[in-house]
């Protein structure tokens, strides 16, 4: 991501899921929480959740998403690469974003 290189923000893809070994399941990440987690100036944190056009939350991430939004997080839905980048803008935490967006 530009962003990250331009020092402008930090981000890592949260992998969650569960695999098949032998005959057990091996689960990892957190049930319920975003495809990302975008930290930006000063400590303010994103929780990206990436969607079709018609996906839809399940119950576990609601409830994750209500959860890090009564601790003072914010979390969007975004729908693609254009939406995220938007999400990004308008959150207003630092000026390289605004820049970026506005072309000044």
């Amino acid at each position: 991501m530009a962003f990250e290189r331009r020092k402008s923000l930090v981000y890592i893809k949260n992998n969650s899921g569960a695999t098949k070994v032998d005959n057990s399941f091996i689960r990892f990440g957190k049930s319920g929480s975003p495809d990302f987690l975008v930290f930006l100036n000063g400590g303010h944190t994103l929780h990206m959740e990436v969607k079709t056009a018609k996906g839809k939350q399940t119950q576990n991430q609601i409830d994750y998403q209500e959860r890090v939004e009564n601790l003072g997080h914010t979390y969007r839905v975004v729908r693609s690469v254009k939406e995220a980048f938007i999400e990004l803008s308008e959150l207003d935490y630092d000026d390289e974003l605004k820049t970026h967006n506005t072309g000044t």
